[in-house]
């Protein structure tokens, strides 16, 4: 993290430098739940997610004081491809998390929270675990809650994406922050953070041919003039030729249309952050077929259409390469993306094969030219 907004500069991975820095735990002080909500209407904090639900309409207060028997689903994966984000958080400020998500399960009145990792998040898995200890002993948890730390090899049920998307309250950790904070803070001063309508702070997570790519936190509001500036600008001697958006998950758009933009809900829906820069010389032939790998293996015992429809799209995509290719493979690979897109029960998997589609169809130019001219190893300069 280069540039620091809501999340500190330091670490806060102890229980008293916390209570220094925010107090008690939301647990042990109000249950004014009207407020929150109120005051995350009036902030619209959304969801980093695919569903980028606003957070308000989530945590519309239930009716029943009996707590029921949900679990409460926290998304520690980085399931995402090129977002790096929760690794940070995790070391950055391990109670902020489990502050905000007892708080967050309170108001739903769900009594257990499940926070998955990936297998191979061992120091943060130690450090989320110390956490829990020392909020446990000072009584700052509720012995109504129970909170389960574990990671894609010890959990009772399979972990991918049809996991995250079938259960009803799953969080994000930048979600389950940005609460956190609005509750401790307050709705004044929580509307300061924030250049525009949508208030707060985003965890940009920048990749590719840009000069310093690395975990940066922006106001909502700031120009992506700005944050391009901030992240080293552009390789002088080359331009973009787009820029992918939430982890290869949204469609390409220009370097111009991104320039024009600001960090903002309103205006472009980042999602889970995610931003990678692609320059002029990379040949857009071998950028999709990076993305399908990484689509393969998402799919990989998840969706039996999508994963055979992938790997049909690899098998056109590598014709085209080796110079083995036919006029109708370009036709065959924008077909069965559309049929990915069509049959998928799966909105992650859904958006992963429109981001494919619309890359494929903004530089078919670079596909046609290949398959006419039979270039072996296809590529513009690399």
């Amino acid at each position: 993290m280069k540039r620091f907004v809501l999340h500190s500069e330091t670490q806060i991975d102890n229980i008293n430098t916390y209570r220094d820095y925010f107090g008690d735990y939301l647990f042990k002080g109000t249950d004014n739940f009207d407020s929150i909500i109120n005051a995350l209407r009036e902030n619209q904090v959304f969801k980093r997610d695919i569903f980028h639900k606003d957070l308000a309409s989530v945590l519309k207060q239930e009716k029943d004081t009996v707590f029921n028997k949900d679990t409460l689903i926290v998304n520690a994966f980085s399931i995402e491809y090129l977002v790096f984000k929760d690794r940070f958080l995790i070391k950055n400020n391990p109670h902020l998390i489990l502050d905000g998500i007892s708080y967050l399960a309170k108001i739903l009145k769900i009594s257990n929270i499940d926070i998955i990792l990936r297998s191979y998040y061992r120091k943060e898995k130690e450090i989320l675990i110390q956490a829990l200890a020392d909020a446990e002993d000072l009584f700052y948890l509720d012995t109504y809650f129970k909170i389960n730390i574990y990671d894609e090899t010890n959990y009772n049920k399979k972990i991918d994406i049809t996991f995250f998307e079938n259960n009803e309250y799953v969080f994000d950790l930048e979600t389950i922050t940005q609460f956190a904070y609005i509750a401790h803070m307050g709705s004044n001063n929580f509307h300061n953070y924030g250049r525009s309508n949508y208030k707060g702070s985003f965890i940009v997570s920048i990749s590719g041919d840009i000069l310093l790519p690395n975990l940066y936190e922006f106001e909502s509001g700031v120009s992506f003039k700005d944050i391009v500036r901030i992240s080293g600008n552009l390789p002088k001697e080359y331009s973009i030729k787009c820029v992918f958006l939430n982890g290869f998950l949204s469609p390409p758009i220009s370097i111009d249309d991104l320039l024009s933009l600001s960090l903002n809900s309103g205006e472009i829906n980042l999602f889970n952050g995610g931003l990678c820069f692609i320059e002029e010389s990379r040949c857009m032939l071998r950028v999709v077929l990076k993305i399908l790998n990484y689509a393969k293996v998402l799919t990989t015992n998840v969706c039996l259409i999508s994963f055979n429809g992938f790997d049909l799209c690899e098998f056109y995509i590598n014709r085209i390469l080796i110079g083995k290719s036919q006029k109708k493979d370009y036709l065959n690979l924008v077909n069965t993306l559309k049929t990915i897109i069509k049959l998928t029960p799966s909105v992650y998997i859904k958006s992963q094969a429109n981001c494919i589609l619309s890359t494929i169809e903004m530089f078919g130019y670079e596909f046609v030219y290949a398959i006419d001219n039979k270039v072996p190893m296809y590529s513009f300069v690399r």
